[in-house]
């Protein structure tokens, strides 16, 4: 059972003033230089996800040395930090808090996993305690579960290597490894409540890390991982109840798995190396909720001649649910970065082999990020071209591409490693350690333009939905009623508010779960006095603001 003290704080999903001012606010604290990146503090190992209001929020692990403490921030779509200089630390039972995983909560907060431990004994002999724990955190920065966070297992086994997803549901679903070398699973609901046993539930013997896990999309997750002797992949998928899917022993997979996407339709994409050193094959497989496999036995051959990294290569995944690859490959002494997008039957779009993301000559490129978008997808790599450096560069869904052919500079010295999210306006932000350990963020447009803040939709007709939209309310102004129309490209949890001039919350129009579609609701006037109002859609990844008049 969770702890009988805990306490739920609640309290506003974001400042009423900073609602208001999101259409108004021109000034930015983003960098439009590259060489002069956000430092959001100094430490090592940053995470990052969305704050779902067209921000981020950040971890790190200050202090180089033991202990570490672990630090939270929040940067609203502007740059600025919403909790202050410092942020906030997130605490544990014992003295260091590190190697934290972070995902968005669903409800414009973000959940924290991570590792909680103490070390003893000598120098040469030391002893190592670690538990896992997670928090949840509101978009004002509240602890909403116990000040120390939630304990993942009751178990006195030492609890390591982790990976963290949605439940669907405002918590969370974790898979880790223990010194026993066993997988094991905890869902923590929204309420900070431990839902399978007090240790969780056991996945798998003899594993080795790192471990990879992806919601299913009804609840549950997909799991991934190998076992050391035969080197063998493994997958496993368990259910919203706990319960194993699959056989007791998961399914081998024909990939060395090092890299999972959830498709958005109850199917898992699966990423990674085969073939010999002379010529690593970068394949793929996708797989369905059953464990069969949807693409040709034994994989789709992505490129040829890659380079293996641990930890793989990104995927996206499109509103259709089909998805593009990225990848090294060897060239001489340097590396290219190369794509490829995938039908929903497996078939290469942009021919054998991929096709270049950047124009400039080759020199060493390693990818790190990839993120889609309505009219293509947006790619970010480490480039020891002269000067080096992080860049990125957007193609379209016929591989052309969209921002300047020299490719957009992103950070002056590189940062590394490199994360990036969506900004919920088709950019993204990017976060990295620069030099003296400096945690760096930058936000890039949709445009292409460093600390460019977009805040209006393009449009007020669309055929499907394929992005967030907000349409302007009809007829405007009224003294009765009004049509509030919306648009929903995936599943996602959706939330509309009205709010008065002062900035006061008058009222909640929509709070829930929504298919893909459009929507429109019907607002009374009744009891509203006359003046000015703003209606605020907020949904994961974006928020909107529009305005009406009420004339009695």
């Amino acid at each position: 059972m969770a702890s009988k003290f805990r306490v739920l704080r609640l309290a506003p999903i974001l400042s009423i003033a900073g609602i208001l001012a999101l259409p108004f606010k021109t000034s930015s604290q983003w960098s439009t230089d590259p060489t002069q990146n956000l430092i959001v503090g100094y430490g090592l190992n940053p995470e990052l996800a969305t704050d779902s209001s067209g921000g981020c929020y950040i971890t790190y692990e200050q202090n180089t040395g033991y202990p570490r403490q672990l630090i939270l921030h929040r940067l609203n779509r502007y740059g600025l930090k919403a909790w202050g200089g410092n942020g906030i630390q997130i605490l544990g039972q014992l003295p260091e808090q590190w190697i934290a995983k972070i995902i968005e909560d669903g409800r414009y907060g973000t959940l924290i996993s991570f590792v909680d431990d103490e070390v003893t004994g000598t120098p040469t002999s030391p002893v190592v305690n670690s538990r896992l724990r997670v928090q949840r955190v509101d978009s004002v920065g509240h602890f909403m579960w116990d000040s120390v966070g939630v304990r993942v297992s009751l178990s006195e086994t030492s609890q390591g290597d982790q990976a963290i997803t949605s439940d669907g549901k405002h918590g969370c679903i974790i898979v880790w490894t223990d010194t026993l070398n066993t997988l094991r699973a905890q869902r923590i609901d929204s309420t900070g409540t431990r839902v399978w046993s007090s240790n969780g539930i056991f996945v798998a013997n003899n594993v080795q890390q790192p471990v990879l896990a992806v919601t299913d999309g009804y609840g549950g997750i997909f799991v991934s991982w190998i076992t050391p002797v035969s080197s063998v992949y493994k997958m496993q998928r368990i259910r919203a109840n706990g319960t194993i899917a699959w056989d007791s022993l998961g399914i081998n997979t024909p990939v060395g798995s090092t890299r999972l996407a959830f498709s958005g339709h109850g199917t898992v994409f699966s990423s990674g190396f085969t073939g010999t050193i002379q010529n690593i094959q970068y394949v793929a497989q996708k797989i369905d909720s059953s464990g069969t496999f949807l693409w040709p036995n034994p994989y789709t051959v992505l490129g040829e001649s890659t380079i293996s990294r641990f930890h793989g290569y990104p995927i996206s995944v499109d509103n259709a649910g089909n998805p593009t690859f990225a990848w090294d490959k060897a060239i001489g002494n340097s590396s290219e970065v190369l794509s490829q997008r995938v039908d929903s039957t497996g078939q290469p779009r942009f021919g054998n082999g991929g096709i270049r993301i950047s124009s400039t000559q080759a020199s060493h490129k390693i990818v790190s990020a990839l993120s889609g978008r309505q009219s293509g997808n947006v790619y970010v790599w480490t480039d020891f071209r002269t000067p080096n450096g992080i860049f990125a560069q957007q193609l379209d869904t016929l591989g052309s591409s969209l921002w300047d052919t020299s490719d957009v500079p992103v950070s002056f010295p590189p940062l590394s490693p490199v994360q990036t999210v969506s900004d919920g306006k088709g950019g993204f932000i990017v976060v990295g350690v620069g030099d003296n350990f400096s945690i760096r963020a930058q936000q890039v447009s949709r445009n292409g333009k460093l600390g460019e803040i977009t805040t209006s939709v393009n449009g007020e007709t669309a055929t499907s939905p394929h992005e967030y939209l907000l349409f302007q309310n009809y007829p405007n102004p009224f003294n009765s009623s009004t049509i509030i129309r919306y648009a929903i490209p995936r599943q996602s949890f959706v939330l509309i508010e009205v709010f008065n001039y002062l900035g006061q919350k008058v009222r909640t129009l929509v709070d829930r779960f929504h298919e893909p579609g459009f929507y429109q609701i019907n607002l009374d006037a009744e009891p509203l006095p006359s003046g000015v109002f703003f209606y605020v859609l907020r949904v994961p990844g974006d928020v909107e603001v529009r305005k009406f008049t009420i004339l009695k």
